[in-house]
């Protein structure tokens, strides 16, 4: 009986050996559930702080919303951008005999303001105006010259206000229509227009293939050039123009054939109040200028070596077929020009020979001489950074005939011109 006991004692403690681990592995995955819970506790104590941040920082970016809106500008406010320039430049200028006439040197500091503004009002419709220094009778120039006794600037007046329509049913919006003073509408250089020169009137245009690599072009215009009070002797200019831009490979190019009607601009009380060496003559006791019918021919062509650089050449050619008077064989002018451009700069050299009755000298080139003028232009630009620009240009032109009217001395000029756009 005792042995009995002894052996049931035995296998009961070593039951309970066995069973030990177990006892000790329950307890421990029981620790490590309560560590999780606890971590997992924590955890989303941290995941409440944080959701309790993003909303505060959503609530005050609301608040910053509802406050902006409050105080958001009209939309038609929102619909304009604004840009403009100013330019400041040193002149100098030299000048020989002409026909035993001496003429004085000159020096002067000049400004340029230019201000506009446009507006989308509609997706097919856009209005624009600028507004500029050196407002006169004079088209060509918007310069204001300094040294006036520290006295404000007066000159001051709108040279574009237009309107444009560019209509959604045409594919490609290639058409365009635009009635006012408006942006030159013609592919054109200085040899027959002065970079100043905003014309008036009504212009239509339309692209071929507008947006791909070669995109034909016909521009009409009927401009309004002069009317005195008189409505039957309004001056009135039609012009159209034909022509293609394009891209092969590197290489870039662009082409127009042009024809300007100037109309009654010649006759006797229609002559602008700046002819710039255009020659008068007199018929019937009156005052006057040849007609002009002009033709133009333009050509460029350029070629981009490498990412940062191209290099190309422009010419010009243009004839007065209606040109009349004592000077009516003074009907040719043209311009040739080469450019090379690297990185932030640009050099480009130019020779014109614009005779005296080939183009209206009232819309003519200013700083090269307007027309009966020849000569050579070199130009030197730096690009200082995206919104200035220093720019170095002279001048060594001369009378293409000295002995008809209005022609003036041979010269020299130089101009430094700083410019910044915004």
């Amino acid at each position: 009986m005792a042995s009995m006991k002894r052996l049931m004692m035995v296998a009961a403690l070593a039951l309970g050996l066995c069973m030990l681990p177990s006892t000790w592995a329950a307890a421990a995955t029981q620790a490590e559930l309560e560590a999780k819970i606890k971590a997992m506790e924590q955890t989303l104590q941290e995941m409440k702080a944080q959701l309790g941040q993003v909303q505060q920082s959503q609530q005050q970016q609301q608040q910053a919303v509802e406050a902006a809106a409050a105080n958001k500008l009209p939309s038609w406010v929102e619909r304009i951008t604004f840009f403009g320039d100013v330019r400041f430049r040193y002149e100098h200028t030299s000048y020989d005999e002409l026909n035993g006439t001496d003429k004085s040197d000159k020096d002067r500091f000049r400004v340029r303001l230019r201000f506009g503004a446009r507006s989308q009002i509609h997706p097919d419709v856009e209005l624009g105006m600028r507004m500029t220094l050196g407002a006169d009778d004079d088209p060509t120039s918007t310069n204001q010259t300094m040294g006036n006794y520290f006295g404000e600037y007066s000159s001051w007046g709108v040279d574009q206000a237009y309107v444009k329509w560019m209509p959604s049913m045409v594919p490609g919006k290639g058409l365009t229509f635009s009635f006012g003073k408006v942006p030159q509408p013609f592919v054109t250089t200085k040899i027959i227009w002065d970079s100043d020169v905003v014309p008036e009137g009504a212009f239509i245009n339309y692209t071929f293939n507008k947006g791909g690599a070669w995109r034909p072009f016909v521009t009409a215009s009927f401009m309004t050039v002069n009317q005195p009070g008189d409505w039957s002797n309004n001056t009135y200019a039609p012009a159209a123009q034909i022509g293609v831009k394009g891209k092969a490979g590197a290489f870039s190019m662009e082409g127009a054939a042009g024809y300007t009607s100037w109309g009654d601009l010649g006759d006797a009380g229609n002559l602008p109040p700046n002819l710039h060496g255009t020659p008068t003559y007199v018929e019937g006791g009156e005052t006057r200028t040849t007609n002009y019918q002009v033709w133009d021919l333009y050509a460029k062509a350029a070629f981009k070596f490498n990412p940062k650089g191209s290099v190309g050449m422009w010419g010009q050619y243009l004839q007065n077929s209606d040109a009349e008077g004592p000077y009516q064989d003074k009907d040719t002018g043209y311009g040739v020009a080469a450019f090379v451009s690297y990185d932030k700069f640009k050099f480009e050299v130019l020779y014109k020979n614009v005779q005296a009755d080939a183009t209206p000298g009232f819309i003519a080139d200013s700083d090269s001489g307007y027309v009966n003028r020849k000569g050579w232009q070199l130009d030197l630009q730096y690009k200082m950074w995206k919104y200035g620009k220093l720019q170095v240009t002279y001048y060594n032109t001369e009378p293409e005939d000295e002995n008809i009217p209005g022609a003036t001395n041979k010269s020299q000029t130089i101009f430094v011109n700083t410019i910044f756009k915004f």
